[in-house]
């Protein structure tokens, strides 16, 4: 079965989870291409999707939204998970990622789940205007990321991918 694991993440954090996800799923004997969402043009060949985003104010970033989009249709028809990082704080700030708005891609994929999980703040990383807001709502620069809950969402998905594939086929001949 072939999987396509893919994120969109501005200052790389989210693509590190994509790739712990794409590692667990291969180390349970899945076909898995890792990718930055941004340069996934076709999602043909692909027997499930699990796509990712970093989230800011409670929203997947542009491309990941507009990946969804234009991608909708063929998402749809094959396993979809969706999952964001974004919350920082021991713990987490809720306000800054529970409230993800996706209600949108959620219902246009036809997602099986969504998974939210903690962030990494670097200051050194940011921009001045990002710097501005994390100052202003006292973010503690951190790597609040918990890779046990990472690695046992990825296996949660391996599970229901070999569940699926082991259900006999009632389609007519």
């Amino acid at each position: 079965m072939r999987v396509l694991v893919a994120a969109s993440s501005k200052h790389g954090a989210t693509r590190e989870i994509a790739a712990e996800i794409g590692s667990v799923l291969e180390d349970r004997g899945l076909d898995v291409l890792v990718m930055r969402l941004e340069d996934v043009f076709d999602v043909a060949g692909f027997d499930a999707y699990v796509l990712g985003s970093a989230v800011y104010a409670g929203r997947w970033m542009g491309e990941a939204r507009r990946f969804v989009d234009q991608h909708a249709a063929e998402l749809a028809e094959r396993p979809t998970w969706l999952f964001s990082s974004g919350p920082i704080g021991d713990p987490p700030k809720p306000d800054e990622g529970s409230a993800v708005k996706l209600a949108d891609a959620l219902a246009k994929t036809g997602a099986r789940e969504h998974h939210l999980f903690s962030g990494r703040l670097d200051r050194r990383s940011l921009g001045l205007g990002e710097r501005t807001v994390v100052r202003m709502v006292g973010a503690e620069d951190g790597d609040y990321r918990d890779w046990d809950d990472v690695r046992g969402w990825g296996a949660s998905i391996a599970d229901a991918l070999a569940a699926a594939s082991q259900r006999p086929f009632h389609g007519s001949t």
